[in-house]
């Protein structure tokens, strides 16, 4: 009777070796350093997997961007105008407004100005300018990009997106006038 109980427990673990070594062959799913999805096979071969939901909209933003520089201040009296310079290295047409807000050194921000982009084809640029009223340039310490909530690009339109994935396109350069961030 001890035998065939042996038996039973040598099968037993016989199949689950079996089972635990092919699945330590199988294939498996990891992440690159780029963030791209990797299927690893036990042939010893590899290949990209398909990006699904967020990662498809990653992809799309590394594609290209919206590139904004501010190129140079013009003090006007109590104003200071701003040179603005976007450029879309997008693939696709792009319209969007864009809002600044000029911070003092301090900390406080004093006030905030819009500029849209006009239909923007892929590969072109537009400059714009951008006035701050009643606070000279040497008072701003900081330029910051806001908004973008308002745009057509691609598969967003200004019905069909959540918050900040227009601003999620646009790359802020930066600049050897004054900080500029968003």
């Amino acid at each position: 009777m001890k035998r065939p109980i042996w038996l039973l427990a040598e099968g037993i673990l016989f199949i689950a070796g079996v089972g635990l070594s092919h699945a330590a062959q199988g294939d498996f799913e990891l992440t690159a350093p780029d963030g791209r999805r990797l299927l690893l096979k036990d042939n010893g071969t590899w290949r990209y997997l398909e990006a699904k939901g967020k990662e498809q909209a990653d992809d799309k933003i590394k594609q290209g961007e919206l590139v904004v520089l501010l190129e140079r201040k013009i003090e006007r009296g109590p104003n200071c105008r701003f040179g603005l310079r976007l450029t879309n290295n997008l693939p696709y047409e792009v319209r969007i407004v864009l809002y600044y807000s000029a911070y003092r050194a301090n900390g406080v921000m004093y006030d905030t100005v819009s500029a849209g982009s006009g239909a923007m084809k892929p590969g072109n640029t537009q400059t714009r300018e951008i006035e701050f009223t009643g606070i000279p340039c040497q008072d701003i310490a900081r330029v910051q990009v806001a908004g973008g909530d308002r745009c057509e690009m691609d598969d967003l339109n200004k019905w069909s997106y959540q918050k900040g994935e227009c601003l999620a396109r646009v790359r802020v350069m930066e600049s050897d006038v004054v900080r500029f961030d968003k």
